[in-house]
């Protein structure tokens, strides 16, 4: 709460102050406070979708040349006062962003990078060849009667940026984002729709970046596609973010006022190597520096995100678990389920049912097709033949609904997310169990003292032991109250005093009605906690039973084990 009034004081003076400057300095002051102010919310705009959710673009230029496009056209042709013009910008481009960014944001890297150009040299083309823009000669539009109003319209556009960006960071959305940016998978493994979240991230920085386009339009009375589509307002944009701190709050906004000042003094002074410049510092600034001046010890630590809750170590009761079942008294099915690669045949014919409160052990030797079961179970890849029945219905969701329906699992390689605590990883499902934020952060404080990792809870994954991030993984999955979880390879890598915590664990979520899948190559601990184990070999079940029985079987040890000595009598 402190640093929440920090900032918002901090804030609230810059505001005041950029007002103040408007009101009172000479016509350059005041153009260089607009210019100023237009870095800082297209910094803060692109740190949307390129910093907070991961999705590095070349072309958000495009919503900045289209909401100058729309704004102007609107003026000149409704009648739109200036004010009503710029926020039906933004409303336009934030509704284009929409279909497009459920589009193009089913590509990453480079690709959404390139797409992005693509799409603001395609808008370029399209206002070049159109007459009622203009064409290449532009328009000109009613200018503001002096610099200071749209000076202070601006200082009040990246105000407002900030104070949203501060609000994301603060919340569940800016919660999912952060997951999102650090492995969408297991976002969507904790109930995260990754989808709504980007295309959301992808609009609302659409809709700044086309604000700010439309109130650089009425600054300069004109607007043609040169400028409106300026390959340097997105290369100056990139750098500012990166001179900042990329994915924080405040890095943005420390970058677009350095990066804007120095443009401007380099402009003065060397007009024709402003770019070389430019470019140049990129490149130092992403090799040298690549936290941007948010990662120096003086500022770090309070550029850097904000943790979101607060870890409460009071110890509660898990929520109890409903489980449904099929008639046969299975929470989860799988009838004949197979899954092909091209001529690979991964599973074939696999079935498997666990009831709620069973412990079933799927074990087998590398390459029998167990993670790639586990795949198709939780919707990450789709069956090539059977069907999966969870709680007796045809499963036909997405990975992040299922989650939520109480289907959680964990991944053979720990999937965790580097730039999240401890805490916030289990409150990340947590909240999608729980609507209220209250009730989140209790569930997900007691889940952690339940499972031993009360003293980490302010720690990164990183600088937890891997049998520790184990146990992390396996916590978020619990933290959605599943009625099945699936566990794959849970126990490799874990101290005694770990294992002997999980399968405590595991117990007791079996108790409360839990079932649970456990791909394991660590069979003594699996063993003593499972009533059945199935055992797959090249995609296929080759024995079932209770585990002592099914390890001592000679198929098993011939596929499996290698051995009679390694069979647990």
């Amino acid at each position: 709460m402190t640093r929440l009034l920090i900032e918002s004081a901090a804030l609230a003076g810059l505001a005041l102050a950029g007002f103040l400057i408007a009101a009172g300095a000479n016509a350059y002051i005041v153009q260089v406070l607009f210019s100023t102010a237009l870095a800082v919310t297209l910094a803060v705009g692109w740190n949307l979708i390129g910093g907070m959710a991961g999705y590095v673009s070349f072309g958000q230029v495009a919503f900045f040349g289209l909401g100058a496009y729309t704004a102007a056209l609107a003026m000149l042709n409704w009648a739109l006062p200036w004010p009503l013009a710029i926020l039906f910008a933004a409303l336009i481009a934030a509704l284009l962003a929409w279909p497009l960014g459920r589009i193009m944001l089913r590509l990453s890297g480079i690709f959404f990078a390139l797409g992005m150009f693509g799409l603001a040299r395609v808008l370029q083309i399209i206002v070049n060849a159109l007459a009622i823009t203009g064409g290449p000669m532009g328009t000109a539009i009613p200018a503001a009667e002096g610099p200071a109003a749209t000076a202070m319209a601006m200082v009040a556009l990246a105000a407002g940026a900030i104070a949203l960006t501060m609000a994301i960071s603060r919340a569940r959305f800016g919660l999912r984002l952060a997951a999102l940016r650090d492995d969408a998978i297991a976002a969507a493994a904790a109930g995260v729709d990754t989808g709504r979240v980007k295309v959301a991230a992808f609009c609302l920085s659409a809709g700044l970046a086309a604000a700010a386009g439309a109130l650089y339009a009425r600054n300069v009375g004109y607007i043609d596609p040169a400028s409106g589509f300026a390959g340097t307002i997105e290369l100056q944009t990139v750098l500012m973010v990166l001179a900042g701190g990329i994915g924080t709050v405040w890095g943005p906004v420390l970058g677009g006022v350095v990066i804007s000042l120095l443009s401007t003094a380099l402009w003065a002074r060397f007009p024709t190597e402003q770019q070389i410049i430019l470019g140049a510092l990129t490149l130092l600034l992403a090799v040298a520096m690549p936290g941007g001046l948010a990662s120096l010890p003086p500022l770090s630590c309070w550029l850097r995100r904000p943790r979101l809750g607060a870890f409460a170590p009071v110890a509660a009761p898990p929520a109890p678990v409903a489980a449904a079942s099929d008639g046969a008294g299975a929470v989860l099915a799988c009838r004949a389920l197979g899954k092909r690669f091209g001529g690979v045949v991964a599973v074939t014919g696999v079935d498997l049912a666990v009831a709620p409160g069973e412990i079933l052990a799927v074990i087998g030797p590398n390459g029998a097709g167990k993670s790639t079961l586990f795949d198709m179970i939780s919707a990450f890849s789709a069956p090539s033949s059977g069907e999966i029945r969870f709680r007796g219905e045809l499963c036909a969701m997405p990975p992040h609904l299922l989650a939520r329906a109480g289907l959680a699992r964990t991944f053979q390689t720990s999937r965790l997310f580097p730039h999240l605590t401890v805490f916030e990883t289990v409150l990340l499902a947590a909240c999608s169990r729980h609507r209220r934020w209250r009730d989140a952060v209790s569930a997900a404080s007691a889940l952690l003292v339940a499972i031993g990792l009360a003293e980490d809870a302010e720690q990164f994954p990183d600088a937890l032991p891997p049998g520790r991030q184990r146990l992390l993984e396996i916590a978020r999955a619990l933290a959605l109250a599943p009625a099945v979880l699936l566990l794959d390879e849970a126990m490799a890598g874990m101290t005694a005093a770990e294992i002997a915590r999980v399968q405590a664990v595991l117990r007791a979520a079996a108790q409360r009605g839990t079932a649970i899948v456990a791909i394991e190559h660590v069979l003594p601990a699996i063993a003593t906690l499972a009533s059945r184990a199935q055992v797959l070999d090249n995609g296929e079940t080759i024995a079932e039973g209770l585990p002592a029985a099914v390890l001592s079987d000679p198929v098993v040890i011939a596929a499996y084990l290698g051995s009679d000595d390694m069979a647990v009598a």
